[in-house]
């Protein structure tokens, strides 16, 4: 019965698994680390092809080449976790274990045969890969709950290997402990196979997801937020600004941007818009939320700022952005920018803040351009029936 379910059911769960893998990586082929998990069971796949072969015909050879093939299954899965968490592969490392688990899988089967002695020199080597996959895993208090989920997956992963040699031991399983040994090992193989999906498959399904949403709430002209994830991203912080701090709203709008576009064509227009985004996230401190709003306005959140300090930013990105106009465009109308802002105070709701710093960017517009204003700077009885 053991043979008829590493023969059948292992391989078939696990080339069922690669094949959706690919499927998913070919779809999202940015995501490179997919295609080493799917590579990953395609192996495991072939791997129990070949255990079942060696238990059939009790060849020897093909039982090492199942070890081999078994660790680098894992090994494969390591290099993949490694690469979505963004952290250098343990080459080196990898490569240790299974040369030390292969050489000694090879003294037991070919020099003093032991089953006890293979399946633990297996299911150490086994766990140890599976410690290395841990240890790229975010620590607890940076986990998101899908990586949480992984990590215990693959903890509860590596016990089982270090707890299989258990069913090749006589006193515990009985005389007849070759056959149980091989019946934990396909019944384990086939919870983990399907263990470990259920981390890989969520871990996949988080990051799709975030790419989805960062297409949906991103411009892909400047590279910087549009409307939609400006508002979601600016409302999330706002809501949890404490009452005591303050914050600051730039909204800038690209003086004469239609004439320019209508005059020197799209494409000089789309290297401007590129060009000052590019100048706001040079200019910008670490943290600030930046954005497109549409057309030639963007807007910026600035945390912990107060008004001298975004008047002072945004007259550096003025002033910046004016000397460099003329590597942007070559002609009499060269671009400037105008600028509003708008401070919170605590909690305050982004519509209120967003109308005051497009007031002040009116200011701007007709007191000359090129110029920086708040509602605060020689307020006058315009704008206090406007407001």
């Amino acid at each position: 019965m053991s043979y008829m379910v590493l023969g059948v059911l292992n391989p078939a769960m696990s080339a069922i698994f690669s094949i959706s893998l690919l499927a998913l990586w070919w779809h999202q082929r940015r995501l490179t680390y997919i295609a080493l998990f799917a590579s990953s069971y395609a192996v495991r796949a072939i791997c129990f092809l070949v255990v079942f072969v060696a238990l059939s015909e009790q060849t020897m050879p093909l039982r090492m080449v199942s070890n081999a093939l078994i660790l680098l299954t894992m090994v494969l899965l390591s290099i993949g976790v490694s690469q979505r968490f963004k952290k250098r592969p343990h080459y080196v490392l990898l490569s240790a274990i299974m040369f030390l688990t292969l050489s000694g899988l090879g003294f037991y089967i070919f020099v003093h045969d032991s089953l006890l002695e293979r399946g633990a020199i297996l299911g150490a080597g086994l766990a140890a890969i599976c410690l290395t996959i841990l240890a790229d895993i975010p620590k607890r208090q940076q986990r998101t709950p899908v990586e949480a989920l992984l990590f215990w997956l693959v903890a509860a992963t590596a016990l089982a290997f270090a707890c299989r040699p258990l069913f090749a031991m006589p006193g515990i399983v009985g005389e007849d402990f070759e056959t149980a040994y091989w019946l934990a090992i396909s019944i384990s193989d086939t919870l983990i196979c399907s263990t470990l999906a259920v981390g890989i498959f969520a871990i996949i399904a988080v990051d799709v997801t975030g790419r989805i949403r960062s297409e949906a709430e991103g411009d892909f002209l400047s590279g910087l937020l549009n409307r939609r994830g400006f508002e979601r991203y600016a409302k999330a912080f706002l809501h949890a600004q404490p009452d005591q701090d303050t914050s600051a709203l730039i909204v800038s709008d690209l003086d004469l941007f239609k004439s320019i576009n209508d005059r020197c064509g799209h494409e000089t227009g789309d290297r401007i818009i590129q060009g000052f985004a590019k100048l706001l996230r040079h200019s910008c401190p670490q943290g600030a939320i930046l954005a497109r709003l549409g057309g030639e306005e963007f807007a910026v959140l600035l945390p912990s700022c107060d008004l001298s300090m975004a008047h002072q930013i945004a007259e550096d990105i003025r002033v910046t952005f004016k000397a460099a106009a003329p590597n942007i465009v070559q002609g009499a109308l060269l671009p400037t920018a105008s600028f509003g802002i708008a401070v919170a105070t605590g909690t305050e709701e982004l519509g209120s803040l967003l109308d005051q710093a497009d007031r002040a960017l009116y200011r701007a517009k007709t007191e000359g351009r090129d110029c920086v204003r708040d509602l605060e700077q020689h307020f006058d009885a315009k704008w206090s029936i406007a407001g």
